[in-house]
Formats: C-alpha cells, structure tokens, sequence
C-alpha cells in the first residue's frame, strides 16, 4: 500500500515537474514574440516617420508579410532574434527620426548618415544599453546635444557630424563614456568653449571638432588623449597658444588647427610627433620661426602653415 502511495506521489511530482518545465517554455517564447513584436514596431514607426522614400526603399523591403530579420538594411540576432544593426545609409530619406528606436533593446549599431532627416535627436535611442556604434552623418538634423547619451558606457563610436545641431558640448559628455574611440561633431553651429573634460574619454582615436563657431583656449587636457591619431580642431575661432601638451600625443597622425585665431610660437614639443603626416596651422596669427625639432619631419610630412 506504501508502495503505491509513493508511486503516486512521484507521479504527481513529475506531472507537477513537466507542467513548470511548459510554463517557463510557453513563458519564454512569449517574450521572444513580443520582443520580436516590439522591434518591428519601433521600425515601422520610423517607416511612418518617412515623408519621402525616393527608391522606394521601405515600401518594397519593409512590410509585416515578412519576417523583421529578413528586411533589407536589419540584422538580428542568430539566437534572441532581436535587431542587433540598423543601417539604413545613403537613400535620402525624408523625415524624421521617431524616438520609438529607443525600443530596439539589442541594437549595437545604428547607421542612419547620409540622408535627409530633419529634427532633433531623441534621447530615448540613447537608452538601450547594448548600443556601441551611432552614425548620423550628412543629415539635416537639429537641436541640442542630446543628454541621455552621457548613460551610454558602451558607446564606441559617434558620429553628429555635417548636420546643424547647436548649442555647447555638455561639460561632462565624456563622464559615462569610458570606451569611446570616435567621436566626429564636424561641420554643425556648436559653439562655446571645447571641454576640458574630453581628456577623460581616454580610448579617443578620432575626435573631430572642425567646422564650428567653438570659441576659447585649446585645453591641454587633450594631449592627455595619448591613443589619438586624428585631431581636426580647424575653422572655428579658438584662441590663445597650441599647448605643448599636444607634444605628448605620439600616436598622432594628422591635426589640423587651421582657420582659428591662435597665437604664440609653433612648440617644439610638436617635434616629438613622429608618426605625423599632416599638419595643418595656415591662417592663424602665429609667430616667430619653424622649431627646429620640426624640420626633421618636413620631408615625411603634409606642413600648411601661414604665420
């Protein structure tokens, strides 16, 4: 009689063992439904954020009569099948950027250069966690810079540049952007003084600031940026000395600080900069002679310069 109790009981146990074992199955396929729910929902609400599809890219690639991961410009994931990259780049689209791709909770990589979206940048985009690569190039986009990207310790590479976006670059922009190695704001109406505090982005390779109306002394905090290779700093209206901190950069490769209003003499620290190729000074008040430790490098290197 114990016996058969016992078998009973195990019965129970495994009916109750596989009812949990469905629930948690039917329970996760849910979710990864509604996730995959979700993404195409914040990409169809950028779809209707489109006035005008030239090629008619969206209308032919972009409809619920098939799967999200096989749109053209989407990448998914092998396993969660969530949108992992957005590159839509190059189709001069009209419109607007809607702040529903903040949704795309797996996107790493967010291409949207070259085209013709006007308006401001949505903080939400800035919230997914996993994003490393932001491209908004050769847009018509305007407004601030936005504040939610500070959040972004992930982010790798950005890039805000040829657009008309205004205002100051926030003092504490590199705060929560430990990993960040590019950063382009070329070709926009920032203005203000460059941060200081950019020298705490110490992974920086690329940092392009030209184009701009920024204003003030270069901060030698930037020659504590020892990774960088390009620093494009020309055709603003910065003032004062080139630090001899800049001297430090040895993996510099091209600077431009051409079409400013700096003064003083070239440092001979600039002589330090081995692996130069370009260096671009022309149409700045600067005086006195060519340092010495420069002319060395003449032979291998680009020199503009109008003293």
């Amino acid at each position: 009689m114990e016996r058969v109790h016992s078998l009973s009981m195990m019965s129970r146990f495994l009916l109750l063992h596989c009812l949990i074992l469905i629930s948690l199955f039917i329970a996760a396929a849910t979710a990864n439904t509604s996730s995959i729910t979700t993404d195409q929902d914040a990409l169809l609400a950028l779809k209707a954020h489109i006035t005008h599809d030239p090629t008619n890219f969206l209308a032919k690639n972009w409809n619920t009569s098939t799967p999200v991961c096989n749109w053209t410009g989407v990448t998914c994931d092998v396993h969660s099948h969530r949108v992992t990259v957005l590159n839509i780049s190059g189709l001069n689209l009209t419109g607007t950027i809607p702040s529903q791709l903040g949704n795309l909770s797996s996107l790493q990589s967010l291409n949207l250069s070259f085209n013709r979206l006007s308006g401001s940048i949505p903080s939400a985009i800035f919230t997914t966690y996993t994003l490393k690569y932001v491209n908004f190039r050769g847009n018509q986009l305007s407004g601030a810079f936005p504040s939610f990207i500070f959040n972004k310790s992930s982010l790798q590479h950005l890039d805000f540049s040829f657009n008309t976006l205004s205002g100051e670059i926030p003092a504490n922009i590199c705060s929560n952007l430990p990993f960040l190695e590019y950063l382009s704001l070329s070709k926009n109406m920032f203005h203000g003084g460059i941060p200081s505090t950019l020298s705490n982005c110490t992974y920086l390779q690329i940092l392009s600031l030209s184009y701009n109306n920024f204003s003030g002394a270069i901060p030698k905090e930037i020659g504590n940026l020892t990774k960088l290779k390009e620093l494009y700093l020309g055709r603003n209206r910065l003032q004062g000395e080139i630090p001899r901190e800049f001297g430090n950069l040895a993996d510099l490769e091209q600077m431009s600080l051409s079409k400013n209003n700096l003064q003083g003499e070239i440092p001979q620290e600039l002589g330090n900069l081995t692996g130069l190729e370009t260096l671009l000074l022309y149409y700045n008040f600067l005086t006195g002679i060519i340092p010495s430790s420069i002319y060395k490098l003449l032979f291998s290197i680009e020199f503009g310069i109008a003293i």
